[in-house]
């Protein structure tokens, strides 16, 4: 009797070590394909930009693969953040999980750090078009708000739990906030946060740079 009970419960102590040393091992490699290229935009790119743009891009490590196979969009995206465009410096303002990262929950990176974190030709910025011209410091106001509340990641992934926020919540939040525009806004008006495709519609977005089509990264 004591050793069947010993055996219930190391074999889940042993499929949970089993489990995490996968995901270490996963996540070890994929940080060696990250360094191993260079993924900066060029100095043309880089003026197209403007404060309060949208990136996205596809990263490295397990979740990041399991959010493209599972949404299985028509651009590969796994990661999203705002744009701060101000005193000559081109930043991110975005909340990502410590897997790849020192630190975690939202924070604010240069453009360059963050392009090169993700796949090469990944990258897609887009443009809020139901503003004018003057309204887009709002959206970094807002997201340089939330990143001065220290918000750690979502784990859970609950998107009206301020609390805690994943990357793309951040987003929809700023624009809640500030627009009372609900981005994630699906077939009868449903909130499906578990998706990317909205950004690249032309209903909210204008698509600035597009590294994930041909046609458009021939033009830049």
């Amino acid at each position: 009797m004591k050793n069947k009970l010993i055996k219930i419960l190391i074999i889940p102590v042993i499929l949970i070590f089993a489990l995490w040393l996968f995901r270490f091992i996963y996540n070890k490699i994929e940080y060696k394909k990250e360094k191993a290229i260079t993924y900066i935009l060029s100095d043309k790119e880089k003026k197209l930009i403007n404060n309060g743009d949208i990136i996205l891009r596809r990263g490295y490590g397990m979740i990041s693969d399991y959010i493209v196979n599972s949404f299985n969009e028509k651009y590969k995206i796994s990661h999203s953040g705002i744009i701060e465009k101000k005193d000559g410096k081109i930043n991110v303002i975005h909340s990502e999980s410590s897997s790849l990262l020192k630190t975690e929950g939202i924070q604010k990176q240069s453009l360059d750090e963050f392009t090169d974190a993700g796949h090469k030709n990944s990258v897609i910025i887009v443009r809020f078009n139901k503003c004018s011209d003057n309204e887009y410091n709002k959206i970094t106001n807002r997201a340089n708000y939330y990143l001065n509340k220290k918000i750690p990641f979502s784990y859970t992934l609950k998107p009206k739990d301020t609390t805690q926020m994943f990357c793309s919540e951040v987003i929809w939040h700023i624009f809640l906030d500030e627009f009372n525009v609900d981005i994630f806004s699906g077939k009868n008006n449903k909130t499906d946060f578990y998706q990317f495709k909205n950004f690249w519609d032309t209903t909210y977005f204008d698509v600035i740079i597009n590294h994930q089509n041909k046609k458009h990264l021939k033009n830049l």
